[in-house]
């Protein structure tokens, strides 16, 4: 019979190694390997935060790991002695069941190698880190380009911030957001007379709110399958005046100045939204945010073409970079000086321009940018 703790470290190994092997999502391996297993609760959750928080800390624990080795290690390998030192470093396991149930869980020819190197660590009373951006485990163009933009203090903050769990925030009727979205569908300032264009909709959360508050809802995204989760969430929430269409949101198929107020949450660098997203920061490329915010512009365009006159449009984006919010704002308004920038006020966000800013360390949210305008007649 396994020890306590093994085979929760061998599923933990087995979920890392294939998100490496694969390139795939740890939010589409993970539950598929959770879903397999008969483990009890405890031990899932033990799997979850081995599995994520060994995803997000992946720069620093392979700088410690490194310095013990001669030659790279195969990913099976890697994906073992990742774990045993997010355990040693990170969580509060006691040193000696951190090692011991991972070298148990390691394959047989891996056990010796794994069982040295994590002891080294495990002996460690400090680790000197060789700069912040090791420490920290993010790719140093985040670091470089957040610093940037906001000032190193906030930067930092918000880089040490979304290395810690999200806290979990539910809505009136029960549906999962962020308090900083929610925050967003109540600046959005919807009134029941409004049609109003949800231009990236997917998966719902803020077109099903707003729908409680407008006339009509018209949720949009270029992704069919996305369709599906937008059509799970109203379906749960029994919301019955959202449509769908499934479009590309930059030549939607609507007649012109038909809508009293249009929503574009779009797509974005999400760099506001690291702490949930384990392996985004792996993932997202610094060139990505130039061709992005030629997206959000395209989207923004599109949109003011679809707005009545005296219609609102508001621009929302899950990330603080400059590029994505005051220059995509800046652009929009030179070619369109008939939108008036409406300026907002919420007592919890930052002013950016005529629009509005939270960062993850100032109440616990997700980073979000927020602005809008009206139409003029």
């Amino acid at each position: 019979m396994k020890k306590a703790g093994v085979e929760a470290r061998e599923v933990a190994i087995q979920c890392l190694y294939r998100i490496d092997e694969t390139n795939s999502f740890a939010n589409i391996i993970l539950p598929k390997l959770l879903e397999e297993s008969s483990l009890d609760q405890r031990d899932k959750n033990l799997i979850t935060e081995i599995v994520y928080g060994t995803t997000r800390m992946r720069r620093a624990l392979d700088w410690v790991i490194d310095r013990y080795l001669s030659v790279p290690p195969p990913t099976k390998l890697r994906s073992t002695l990742r774990a045993g030192a997010y355990q040693i470093i990170y969580m509060r396991v006691p040193n000696h069941a951190a090692v011991s149930a991972t070298v148990s869980a390691s394959s047989k020819k891996n056990k010796g190698v794994v069982n040295a190197i994590l002891r080294r660590i495990s002996e460690e009373t400090l680790i000197n880190w060789p700069n912040e951006g090791t420490k920290l485990s993010y790719p140093e163009w985040i670091i470089e380009l957040l610093t940037k933009d906001l000032g190193e203090t906030d930067a930092f903050e918000m880089l040490g911030k979304m290395n810690e769990a999200p806290p979990v925030s539910i809505r009136d009727d029960g549906y999962y957001q962020d308090l900083a979205s929610q925050w967003i569908t109540e600046l959005v300032g919807v009134s029941q007379k409004d049609l109003l264009l949800d231009l990236c909709a997917a998966p719902g959360g803020k077109a099903t709110a707003l729908a409680t508050q407008a006339r009509k809802v018209v949720a949009c995204d270029i992704n069919e399958s996305r369709h599906r989760l937008i059509y799970a969430n109203k379906t749960n929430l029994s919301v019955e005046n959202l449509a769908q269409v499934v479009t590309d949101g930059r030549c939607a198929p609507f007649t012109q100045s038909i809508f009293d107020h249009i929503l574009v949450d779009a797509p974005c660098s999400g760099l506001g939204v690291l702490h949930r997203r384990a392996d985004s920061r792996w993932r997202i490329e610094e060139a990505d945010i130039k061709s992005l915010a030629k997206l959000q512009t395209e989207l923004l365009e599109s949109s003011v073409e679809l707005l009545k006159s005296g219609g609102v449009l508001t621009y929302s984006v899950c990330t603080v970079t400059n590029e994505e919010t005051v220059d995509v704002v800046r652009a929009l308004e030179s070619r369109h000086p008939n939108l008036i920038p409406e300026k907002l006020f919420h007592e919890r966000w930052r002013n950016l321009g005529n629009g509005l800013q939270i960062l993850p360390q100032d109440f616990d949210t997700d980073g979000m940018s927020i602005f809008q305008w009206k139409l003029a007649n």
